[in-house]
C-alpha cells in the first residue's frame, strides 16, 4: 500500500471531485434538498480526509501503527456510508443508513485518536513540499 498520508491525499482529492460534481448536479437541476448532503460530502470526506492525510505526513511513526490502515479503511468506508445515507434522508428515505454511517465514522475517528495518542512521537519540523 502506498504511504498512507498520499493515500489519505488521493481519497480526499477524490472526496473533492465528487462533491463538485454532485453540486454541479444539484444546482443545475435545483435539487437544493440535498445542499446537507453536499455538505457532509465535502467536510466529513475532503477536509477530514485531507487533515488526517496532513497529521500522517506531520508525525510520520503514526504510519507505523499497524492500526492505521484499519483506521483509513473503515473511516472512508464510514464517510461513503453517511454520505449515502444522508443522500437517503434528503430524498426523503429513512434514517438508518445515515445512522449506521455515523457509528462507522465515529469508529474511524475514534482510531485516529488512538493512533495520535500512541504513535504521535515528535513532530516533524519541515515538510518537504516536493519530492
Amino acid at each position: 500500500m502506498r504511504k498512507i498520508d498520499e493515500t489519505y491525499f488521493l481519497l480526499s482529492l477524490l472526496w473533492l471531485i465528487a462533491g463538485m460534481v454532485f453540486g454541479i448536479w444539484l444546482g443545475a437541476n435545483e435539487k437544493f434538498n440535498f445542499a446537507e448532503s453536499h455538505a457532509h460530502m465535502a467536510l466529513v470526506g475532503f477536509v477530514v480526509s485531507a487533515i488526517f492525510g496532513i497529521m500522517y505526513r506531520f508525525y510520520p511513526s503514526m504510519a507505523e501503527s499497524r492500526v492505521a490502515p484499519y483506521q483509513l479503511w473503515i473511516y472512508q468506508i464510514g464517510a461513503v456510508i453517511l454520505v449515502a445515507g444522508k443522500i437517503r434522508v434528503d430524498a426523503g428515505g429513512g434514517p438508518g443508513v445515515v445512522i449506521a454511517g455515523s457509528f462507522v465514522i465515529l469508529l474511524g475517528a475514534l482510531l485516529m485518536l488512538y493512533v495520535f495518542a500512541a504513535k504521535r512521537g515528535t513532530a516533524r519540523t519541515t515538510v518537504a513540499l516536493a519530492g
